[in-house]
């Protein structure tokens, strides 16, 4: 009896003993590895989350857009081109949303904090749909703002999502669309069409939102069909 107590007294010390150098190192290895394939799929998920509520957005702005133009005989809002600050689309639609500073806010815009104290948006609207085409003796020689005047609402882009090459002033409520023949860098200095990744959101005149890629819209642009230009 005396002969087995130190033997199962070693068997118990040696039983308690910590890891090792090498089994922790391990087991850091693995976490590492395990981090390293579920942080992207955490960051894909936020961004889904962050898309939607964009959309959500959208689709209230939307919304706001038509309440707007039954209320004026069908017209669009303004924008500050030509105008003043208080001319923006932002001010005037704010009686007929809960709260405009809500929704004029996409959680993916990097610059949506300097957008908030600027009072603009992450969003922007259609020159075509939204400015008058007009002469040099300011008659207009295109117009598209009567809403209930638009050929085809469903494929009539109304707002993008605003570039984060754009300032955050509300001087930039409305893009320069006419321009985008020019190229995709015309596009993009404009809008941001890869803000959920590959993707951006878009508002129709309908009012429907659509996720839209952002090769597709390229490659109609360097075939020079303008996407922003609604169809006749």
């Amino acid at each position: 009896m005396q002969n087995d107590m130190p033997k199962m007294f070693l068997s118990k010390t040696w039983s308690r003993r910590g890891f090792t150098l090498i089994e922790l190192l391990v087991v850091i290895a693995i976490i590492a590895v395990l981090a390293a394939l579920l942080l992207p799929a955490l960051a894909r998920a936020r961004e889904r989350g962050h898309q939607a509520a964009c959309m959500s957005n959208l689709r209230q702005i939307g919304l706001a857009l038509h309440m707007y133009a039954d209320d004026q005989n069908g017209w669009l809002p303004t924008t500050t081109h030509g105008a003043g600050t208080n001319a923006s689309w932002i001010f005037q639609l704010s009686p007929y949303v809960a709260s405009v500073d809500r929704i004029r806010l996409c959680p993916s815009d990097l610059k949506a904090q300097q957008r908030l104290t600027n009072n603009a948006a992450s969003y922007t609207q259609n020159e075509f749909v939204f400015v008058d085409y007009v002469d040099p003796f300011g008659r207009a020689i295109e117009s598209y703002r009567k809403l209930d005047g638009l050929r085809n609402p469903s494929r009539t882009i109304t707002t993008f999502e605003i570039s984060d090459a754009a300032g955050v002033s509300v001087m930039n409520d409305h893009t320069h669309s006419r321009q985008w023949s020019l190229g995709w860098s015309a596009v993009t200095a404009d809008i941001q069409p890869t803000r959920h990744g590959k993707s951006a959101n878009y508002l129709f005149a309908d009012p429907h939102v659509e996720s839209l890629q952002a090769a597709r819209l390229k490659a109609r642009i360097e075939c020079g069909d303008n996407f922003a230009q609604p169809p006749a």
